[in-house]
């Protein structure tokens, strides 16, 4: 019976700023999104799987590091903490995310860091690989890889999207496996787009191969600071691509709200939730996301009633058989 997926999550930043790749679970098509897994004796359950009680994180347990594209070798891997994976992969079915693939950077499209994850693919048996519809790597004071340090906000317009679809054709054919892309949070929109980002989105699914990750805390997000009507963007959006979901909490900072992962899901959050997964066809998993730093506030049992409640959703939505193990809802 399927229980769990593993998801690991992966970043790309400049030669200056090497980063970890790590780990999560999925319970029962919920995914929990958290920096890494530790011991699970003694955890509290989801079903017969264990919750992971995560720690701050420890970066002499980097599964992978990029030192950027002039490094040779780029990635090094540590050997013990992708063991880890591998025996993980032996067990369950597992996806990635990550958030530095930046596919509408127009200075450049990192095509040796997508035939890594391809390597990753073929290694791990991954399902499906997920990353931002973002920007984050641009030229900038000499340095041709440079990261913002936060997505750019992008122009929904036809250049933009032509260069997309482009690059989501190019990943799809490299990785070997679906790449489902997720809207973003925006802070300062650009005016005057040439189409409102729901529009763009379905464009994007259905002039490329690629599917969506819809992340109702980003849209939330948005709606808070931008006004953004959440019930015309869901009406306007192609439910019938989405094939995953991501929901988290979030807090307020110098008057913005931010997609931090704080801890548990806002109630509008869950209202979006129930609203959707009747209506997306397609999906094969909800993720909840949370930041370890919060893990005090939250604490084993939050985690859990998050996870029950998300995993409630789950199967009271899915009709058809389950993606993983072919076996219809009422035998999950």
């Amino acid at each position: 019976m399927f229980r769990r997926v593993v998801v690991f999550t992966y970043t790309s930043l400049d030669d200056s700023h090497p980063q970890p790749l790590w780990l999560g679970t999925i319970l029962a098509g919920v995914s929990l999104g958290v920096s890494r897994l530790t011991k699970a004796s003694g955890l509290p359950t989801c079903g017969d799987a264990p919750i992971p009680s995560p720690e701050p994180p420890n970066y002499a347990e980097r599964r992978c590091t990029d030192r950027g594209r002039d490094a040779t070798p780029r990635f090094v891997e540590h050997p013990r903490d992708m063991a880890r994976i591998e025996t993980l992969a032996r067990r369950y079915p597992l996806v990635a995310h990550g958030v530095g693939l930046s596919i509408a950077s127009a200075a450049m499209f990192d095509l040796d860091y997508v035939a890594q994850l391809a390597r990753w693919r073929r290694r791990f048996g991954l399902c499906w690989i997920s990353e931002h519809l973002a920007a984050v790597r641009v030229s900038a004071d000499g340095v041709v890889d440079h990261h913002t340090g936060v997505p750019l906000p992008l122009a929904w317009d036809e250049e933009l999207l032509s260069l997309v679809t482009a690059r989501a054709r190019q990943a799809i054919d490299v990785l070997g496996c679906d790449l489902l892309l997720e809207n973003g949070v925006v802070f300062t929109p650009v005016p005057e787009p040439d189409m409102g980002e729901a529009e763009f989105l379905n464009r994007l699914t259905r002039e490329s191969p690629c599917r969506l990750l819809l992340d109702l805390h980003n849209l939330f997000t948005n709606s808070i600071n931008l006004s953004v009507d959440t019930g015309v963007f869901l009406r306007d959006l192609d439910l019938t691509a989405v094939a995953e979901i991501h929901i988290a909490g979030g807090n307020e900072v110098g008057g913005f709200y931010f997609d931090s992962h704080a801890g548990a899901c806002p109630p509008q959050v869950w209202e979006l939730l129930d609203r959707v997964t009747p209506d997306t066809p397609g999906l094969r998993g909800i993720t909840f996301e949370f930041h370890e730093s919060y893990f005090p506030q939250l604490t084993a049992t939050g985690l859990q009633r998050e996870l029950l409640r998300a995993g409630a959703v789950w199967r009271a939505t899915r009709r058809g058989p389950d993606v993983a193990t072919g076996l219809p809802a009422g035998d999950r």
